[in-house]
């Protein structure tokens, strides 16, 4: 049976023995105990709906966490070339990308810290922790970053030294 009937069937007992409308009278002192049960059935089944829908929420956030988070890889600044070289974009665009990736920062770590805040019992919880630690990490690589002074090609092993980041 799902759940959604057994609720309707719940609701129709409860109707169907309420003493205004059953006529026995013996079962009007067994309405009382049946309905504080019944009624306790349905609480219970409403907060394991409230549980479920909680859980949903706090992982609908820590996506859209993710989703920005992924935005803030530096590779956007380069063209990849044939032999494993990066070649700066433009200027124009350069700055255009840096402007979506801290963007994208301040919004990924605005879901992190809503995960964080009004769910800290969720399962994604430790994970936005380290996520935002990640954040300030790549933050401060971000600050020290002069897109003026990088037109030149670089080895993709020295750029990820140099943006202080491990290759997994």
């Amino acid at each position: 049976m799902e759940k959604q009937e057994y609720i309707r069937k719940l609701k129709q007992l409860i109707k169907k023995y309420h003493p205004d409308l059953c006529n026995d009278v013996n079962l009007e002192k067994m309405y009382n105990e049946i309905t504080i049960k019944l009624n306790d059935k349905l609480n219970q089944l409403r907060n394991k709906e409230d549980t479920k829908g909680i859980e949903n929420q706090s992982y609908e956030y820590y996506k859209l966490g993710i989703k920005y988070y992924k935005n803030i890889h530096p590779n956007q600044f380069y063209k990849r070339n044939v032999d494993k070289t990066y070649e700066p974009k433009a200027y124009a665009e350069q700055l255009k990308i840096l402007n979506k990736i801290f963007i994208s920062f301040n919004i990924a770590e605005y879901y992190f810290t809503k995960v964080l805040i009004e769910y800290p019992e969720s399962e994604w919880t430790d994970d936005a922790k380290e996520k935002l630690k990640l954040l300030k990490k790549l933050y401060k690589s971000y600050e020290n970053f002069n897109i003026e002074e990088n037109n030149q090609l670089i080895d993709s092993n020295k750029f990820v030294k140099e943006m202080g980041l491990e290759i997994l």
